[in-house]
């Protein structure tokens, strides 16, 4: 029941990257603008927590909005990977990915 939905959510990220960027390419770089806004250091997986955050703020306000729940699942898959993440140099990379 779950791996329909899963794999659904994961195909539209996969698109939606192609569109717009990678998602940890994506949140590396929120990170530097909300950072650069705050005056905070925040880090890509904090930033896709925020993010996590005000979903979940819609889904109080309005419960019954499946691409609410789908965003949820969504933003909490890139989050698997945006753990993995290390700075480097003033630079996030994926060790796991990179070989590094």
């Amino acid at each position: 029941m779950y791996q329909k939905k899963a794999d659904e959510i994961i195909k539209l990220l996969e698109t939606k990257g192609e569109a717009y960027s990678k998602p940890d390419s994506f949140f590396v770089q929120l990170s530097h603008v909300w950072s650069g806004l705050l005056g905070v250091k925040l880090t890509p997986s904090q930033c896709c927590a925020m993010m996590v955050a005000f979903k979940a703020c819609r889904v109080i306000n309005q419960s019954d909005h499946q691409d609410t729940a789908d965003d949820l699942v969504g933003y909490s898959l890139i989050m698997t990977e945006l753990v993995n993440l290390t700075e480097k140099d003033g630079s996030w990379i994926n060790p796991l990915r990179n070989g590094s």
